[in-house]
C-alpha cells in the first residue's frame, strides 16, 4: 500500500504541536458536527483519510515517526526547490508577488522574501499571499459587496488565535474582500483570525463583532487568503 503524502495536521486543521486531546476534539467535529462521516453522508474516501491522519496523530510512537518523516519531506522539498532556483534563468514565476510583511499575520513567524499564490506560513501552515484588493471606496460594511454571489451556507473552522483550538462556525457570507460567519465566541476588533473551509483558507482582520446573546456574528476583511479554485464562485447566505 503506498504512503499517503499529505499533511496529516492541515487533514484535520490542527497545529503539528497540537496535543492528543485538541486533535482528538477536531477529528470528531469532523467526523460529527462537520458530518464527514460516511455514516452522515460524508465521502468515503475522504473519511478513510481523517481516520488515518487521526490514526497515526493520536500514537505518540507513530506520530513521532510521521513527523520525522514529515521534516525530512520538507527538507528535500526546500531543497529541490533551491536547486530549481539556482539553475533556472528565467525570470521569477508570474504567479509570483512581493512579500509586503516581514511575519505571519497570525503566529509572527518570519516570512520569506518570495511569496506565490501557495505559500504558507512554515510555523502555522497559514496563507502568505495576499488577498485581492478592497475596492476603491474602501467599503467593507455588512451586506454590501461589489461582485455577484450564490447562495450557500457550509460549516468552516474558526481559529480566534495562533494556538487555540479550532472551533466549528458557520459561513454567511464570503467576497474576495470580507468574510462574515456564524460562531459560539467573541473576538476583539481588529484581531486576526483564521478561517479555513473546503474552498479556502484565509486570515482575516476582525471589523465588527456582533452578538444577539445566542449567536455571534464575525465580520472580517481578508488579509491573506489560498482559494481552491481563485476563478470559483463568491458565496453568501441571507440570514
Amino acid at each position: 500500500m503506498a504512503v499517503n503524502r499529505r499533511n496529516f495536521y492541515r487533514i484535520l486543521h490542527v497545529q503539528p504541536e497540537a496535543p492528543e486531546p485538541v486533535i482528538t476534539a477536531s477529528y470528531r467535529a469532523m467526523m460529527s458536527k462537520l458530518r464527514l462521516h460516511p455514516d452522515l453522508g460524508g465521502n468515503t474516501e475522504n473519511a478513510q483519510l481523517i481516520n488515518e491522519a487521526y490514526r497515526v496523530l493520536r500514537d505518540p510512537l507513530e506520530r513521532a515517526q510521521y513527523d520525522r518523516q514529515l521534516t525530512k519531506r520538507k527538507a528535500d522539498t526546500g531543497a529541490r526547490s533551491m536547486r530549481g532556483s539556482a539553475s533556472a534563468s528565467a525570470p521569477v514565476s508570474t504567479d509570483a508577488c512581493a512579500s509586503t510583511a516581514r511575519a505571519c499575520a497570525f503566529c509572527r513567524a518570519p516570512s520569506p522574501r518570495e511569496i506565490l499564490s501557495e505559500t504558507r506560513c512554515d510555523q502555522c501552515n497559514s496563507p502568505l499571499a495576499p488577498a485581492p484588493e478592497r475596492p476603491a471606496d474602501n467599503t467593507e460594511l455588512f451586506g454590501r459587496r461589489t461582485m455577484p454571489r450564490m447562495s450557500r451556507s457550509d460549516t468552516v473552522h474558526f481559529l480566534p488565535a495562533w494556538q487555540t483550538p479550532a472551533r466549528v462556525a458557520r459561513l454567511r457570507d464570503l467576497s474576495t474582500t470580507g468574510i462574515r460567519l456564524l460562531t459560539d465566541v467573541t473576538v476583539a476588533k481588529n484581531q486576526t483570525i483564521r478561517i479555513t473551509g473546503t474552498m479556502f483558507d484565509i486570515l482575516g482582520v476582525v471589523v465588527a463583532c456582533r452578538t444577539d446573546g445566542r449567536r455571534v456574528e464575525i465580520h472580517a476583511s481578508l488579509l491573506t487568503a489560498i482559494f481552491a479554485n481563485p476563478k470559483g464562485v463568491i458565496v453568501s447566505v441571507r440570514s
